[in-house]
């Protein structure tokens, strides 16, 4: 069966989805994908409801600065999608997998939003950090990756893991300012309440 990717006009996307972009490396010999969550809801959409999907905004991790530091960042479908195109992919199957199930579409929105009003650096590790373990995390509440599945034996995975584990403990106690993504949404509003009670 072959993959349908489209352009920023042509997709057809609700709130809560998962956009994936295509890329392509290297003479076309390098295919990766890029994911973000379709938010669908921001002010400007109060103001203009009819506005295409490839101008409609999206919630994800940015392009990683010296490959360790990244921020998440919103940008329309249109300023992500290139020539190669994009879709809608969920991930329902590798979910299913899993157990797990999507949050509503106001919950998958409001996580992504969640991490983009944090508005710090965080680190970036593209076996165990990378667009789509965010994407996944926002709406099913469990980060994983497809594309570190099929391409790094188990093994690999998990000794990827525990390195990057290691550097997040080192380096967040000599820099606390920066955000780690296995911070959950939960902490961050237990840290507000506590913050608004004293």
């Amino acid at each position: 069966m072959k993959l349908c990717y489209y352009s920023p006009e042509e997709i057809t996307a609700t709130k809560g989805d998962l956009i994936e972009f295509r890329r392509c490396h290297f003479f076309r010999m390098l295919t990766y994908y890029h994911y973000a969550v379709y938010t669908d809801d921001c002010e400007a959409d109060q103001i203009q409801t009819n506005r295409p999907v490839g101008d409609r905004y999206t919630v994800g991790v940015n392009s990683p600065r010296l490959f360790f530091f990244t921020r998440i960042v919103e940008k329309t479908v249109r300023n992500l999608c290139n020539v190669h195109g994009c879709r809608v992919n969920n991930l329902e199957e590798a979910a299913e997998e899993r157990g797990l199930r999507p949050f509503r579409p106001d919950v998958i929105v409001e996580r992504a939003r969640e991490f983009l009003r944090e508005d710090r650096l965080m680190f970036y590790h593209v076996l165990t950090q990378n667009c789509e373990h965010f994407a996944t995390k926002c709406r099913y509440g469990q980060a994983f990756s497809l594309q570190v599945s099929d391409c790094c034996p188990a093994p690999f995975t998990f000794v990827f893991r525990l390195c990057s584990a290691v550097r997040d403990v080192c380096y967040s106690q000599r820099r606390p300012e920066v955000y780690i993504l296995g911070r959950t949404i939960d902490e961050v509003r237990q840290n507000e309440e506590h913050m608004i009670d004293i």
